[in-house]
This record gives C-alpha cells, sequence and structure tokens, in this order.
C-alpha cells in the first residue's frame, strides 16, 4: 500500500514573507571579501583558458605538422 504525502499550499504572499524573512538571517559577506573573491575567480579563470589554448594550438601544430605532414597555413591562390 502506498502512501501519500499531502503538502500544505500556502499563498504566493506568506511564501514571498518567509522568504525575505529568511534572507534577513542570511549574514552576507563583505564587499571586500566579494571583489577579492571575484578577482581571484577571473584570474584563475584567465589561468585556465590561455591553459587550453596553449595546448589546444601546441596539438594542432603537431597533428597537422607532425601528421598530417601539412604546413599550418593554407597559401593564397594568386600570391
Amino acid at each position: 500500500m502506498a502512501t501519500t504525502l499531502r503538502v500544505a499550499r500556502q499563498s504566493p504572499i506568506e511564501f514571498a514573507q518567509e522568504a525575505w524573512a529568511e534572507l534577513r538571517k542570511v549574514t552576507w559577506p563583505s564587499r571586500e571579501t566579494v571583489l577579492r573573491l571575484t578577482l581571484i575567480v577571473l584570474v584563475i579563470s584567465a589561468l585556465i583558458a590561455a591553459y587550453i589554448f596553449a595546448f589546444d594550438n601546441l596539438f594542432t601544430l603537431v597533428i597537422t605538422r607532425g601528421i598530417v605532414g601539412q604546413p599550418t597555413a593554407t597559401p593564397v591562390p594568386g600570391q
């Protein structure tokens, strides 16, 4: 026999009031902390992007020159 779960419905106004009350209990970080952590995230993201970019170019060079044996730049006809 299955049991059913009944959820007490509340009005959107009651939900908003409860959510607002919970948000007032939150200990928010200081502006300096937010700026410092944002800068750390941006720097690490840039370093990871540079790392991926470098290895992507290295692998492209190895595959096009080493395995396929073609030059990396396609010559333009008529020059």
